[in-house]
């Protein structure tokens, strides 16, 4: 009422949507401000020549005549209906409009909702129509505002004030901060209302009418009071020897927790948002952030920035990331499920499979964790894992993968000495006589729990005076023995051994670092951390500085080395300086997932080992040869499997018959040696 004239909506949304014991609060403490009385104030706003019906109703309402929680009366619903019905029945007849207000302020919301059906039901006619029928235009939008819930009218409102050319900004604002999470109606109940209503959520239709500081301080209310930890904040706040239920606090203080999470996720986002936003990319911002969380945080960050800008926050990082940089940040910021999935996209995409990933998936996750990678990847590609990985692997090293996609390790069973005893003995009649049962090795090790393969790694120690990892490996080579062998360790020690040694050697095996480092978390990443320090005795995080380079490297180290900042708040965050040093050996462009394809074949001259590799090959054969060996790259024709055999020609002329070893499809390749010239009058076939 302040100016020139009355807004008289104004009014009838303060008395429409506030209890009667809210309402007293705030005439209180407007008589307390301006030293009037506000039935007199109202009174000389509202003359009664133009709003004589409309203060009437309102004035009640002030009263406290209108009781939110007093008890539905169906009989009094009913004889108001009657009443209403009788009021203006003829066409000289007036409505006696004050009579009509009593009769809608009778009873609670829920009862005057009642009355409107009865009279629905009993006439045919809608109690809105004659409302407005019969009322004045400003006092039927009062009356029939009756007839709906109060969060539901100020749903109505708000899309009022974004209806037609241009927005009602000022009505936005008064409806949006007039609402809370304790209030009546709460916001929560308004959004509720809003969507349910119109189709739609409330914020996308503030995005689609406002802009600028104006919606996100929108947004930031909204949000701020849709969180159910709101209501707990009295009792959060009290002294521990003031809360009479603990229970009940202690589940508060989780609502809390999960709140406060909420709430840090969405301001990482919006961190996020301004190191990709503008000229360039603040990649020490952005490093520091991803660094310093865990994966279940970042994938509330992720959904926190669609929340805010409509995009996936995925695709906003691989748009201004590249290299082995952007796979490293595009696996941490998956879900595990999905950076498994990735993973097993790129061992099994393009010729032959990269079998060592496929091991690294399976015996180093948990069963749970097996088991949904396994049910996302079906889910993605319509087709049965077990049936794409028995394609892409062959012999034992497929019988193994099957045996442990089935999911029935045991992995928190405790070790059986008896048992252990009897499996020693069974690993050491497998391995006698001519060949090995590599089946009765694969029984054994993929279904014993890890504590019950220590066991039996014990005993058969102890028994035959040999560790069962040479038995393993002298019976059996490739991708096989290294499963076997990993079976027997710890997840944390396997995947420090795999970082070793894709940093020994010619060349860095990024695509494993990327890989193993990807997909753990951050306690698990910090785990193989330790374990890789205490079995070679360096710092992994200075192995990632010697192997790596670019902001891949910085954001490897700081993966490795940064403490989760929520987990503990004080500890330190440093991440390494940024150089002007290039990443080295780039991975190909997206959205090719595979490292870059294998190289053709050498032509038939003398044999150079090439300079420093771009990539791993997908497997190498090992062959011993006596030093100094000279060797040659043999590519894997289509239709030639592991253990098959192909005659190559030397680049002296000469033809071997090898044998593909085991690891390597369609497509690999591998190296022989090439052995000394023979006498020129000898010729083999």
């Amino acid at each position: 009422c302040h100016g020139m004239g009355c807004d008289e909506g104004a009014l009838i949304e303060l008395c429409l949507t506030r209890s009667p014991e809210q309402l007293a609060a705030g005439k209180k403490c407007w008589e307390g401000r301006k030293d009037k009385a506000l039935f007199d104030y109202l009174g000389k706003e509202l003359p009664d020549l133009t709003y004589k019906n409309l203060k009437y109703l309102l004035l009640e309402i002030l009263k406290g005549k209108k009781q939110w929680d007093a008890p539905v009366d169906e009989a009094r619903a009913a004889k108001n209906a009657d009443i209403i019905k009788q009021e203006g029945r003829g066409m000289f007849s007036s409505m006696d409009f004050n009579k009509v207000a009593d009769c809608l302020l009778a009873g609670p919301p829920s009862e005057t909702r009642l009355l409107a059906e009865l009279y629905e039901k009993k006439y045919g006619k809608s109690l809105k129509a004659k409302l407005e029928k019969k009322g004045p235009k400003v006092w039927a939008k009062a009356a029939t505002a009756l007839l709906v819930t109060p969060e539901e009218f100020v749903a109505m409102r708000l899309q009022g004030a974004m209806k037609g050319f241009g927005t009602n900004e000022k009505k936005l604002v008064r409806l949006l901060g007039g609402l809370d999470h304790s209030s009546r109606p709460s916001m929560p109940a308004v959004l509720q209302a809003y969507e349910k209503k119109y189709g739609r959520t409330l914020r996308d239709a503030l995005r689609s009418e406002i802009s600028g500081n104006f919606l996100k301080a929108s947004l930031a209310w909204i949000s701020a009071l849709e969180d159910p930890a709101q209501a707990n904040e009295a009792l959060t706040t009290k002294k521990f020897d003031e809360v009479e239920d603990t229970d009940e606090l202690l589940d508060a203080l989780l609502m809390e927790n999960e709140s406060l999470g909420g709430m840090m996720a969405s301001l990482d986002a919006r961190a996020i948002y301004e190191a990709c936003h503008g000229f360039g990319t603040s990649d020490s911002k952005l490093i520091k952030i991803v660094s310093a969380r865990s994966k279940p945080h970042l994938q509330k960050v992720a959904a926190a920035y669609y929340a805010q800008r409509d995009k996936p926050m995925l695709h906003r990082l691989r748009k201004e990331t590249s290299g082995w940089y952007k796979k490293l940040l595009t696996y941490l910021v998956e879900s595990p499920e999905d950076a498994d999935v990735r993973a097993l996209d790129s061992a099994m995409d393009g010729l032959g499979a990269d079998g060592m990933a496929i091991v690294d998936f399976l015996v180093g996750h948990s069963q749970a964790r097996v088991r949904a990678a396994k049910a996302k990847w079906e889910g993605k590609h319509d087709k049965s894992l077990v049936d794409r990985i028995r394609s892409e692997l062959h012999g034992s090293n497929k019988t193994l993968a099957l045996q442990l996609l089935k999911g029935e390790r045991d992995e928190q069973g405790a070790p059986n000495p008896t048992l252990a005893q009897q499996q020693a003995e069974t690993l050491h009649k497998a391995a006698r006589g001519m060949g090995t049962d590599e089946d009765s090795f694969i029984l054994v090790l993929a279904k014993n729990s890890p504590a019950q393969n220590v066991a039996t790694r014990t005993a058969y120690e102890n028994k035959y005076g040999r560790s069962l990892d040479n038995l393993i490996t002298k019976e059996m080579s490739g991708n096989l023995a290294k499963c076997l062998q990993a079976l027997l360790l710890p997840p944390a020690d396997y995947y420090a051994m795999r970082l070793r040694k894709a940093f020994v050697g010619l060349g860095t095996s990024d695509k494993v670092v990327v890989r193993v480092l990807g997909g753990h978390d951050k306690a698990d990443i910090l785990a193989i951390a330790a374990a890789y320090q205490r079995k070679y005795t360096s710092h992994l995080k200075d192995s990632i500085k010697k192997e790596c380079s670019g902001n891949y490297k910085r954001l490897a180290m700081a993966w490795v080395s940064v403490p989760d900042a929520l987990a503990d708040p004080d500890a330190p965050i440093e991440i390494p300086e940024e150089t002007q040093e290039k990443e080295e050996a780039p991975p190909p462009p997206e959205p090719e997932e595979p490292e870059p394809a294998t190289p053709p074949p050498p032509p038939p001259a003398a044999y150079k080992p090439p300079p420093a590799p771009v990539y791993q090959p997908t497997a190498v054969a090992q062959p011993v040869a006596p030093p100094p060996p000279t060797f040659m790259t043999v590519p894997v024709p289509m239709g030639v499997f592991p253990g098959m055999t192909v005659v190559v020609q030397a680049p002296t002329g000469q033809r071997l018959a090898v044998i593909v070893p085991q690891g390597v499809g369609p497509g690999g390749v591998f190296k022989v040696p090439i052995p000394a010239p023979p006498p020129p009058q000898i010729r083999y076939y």
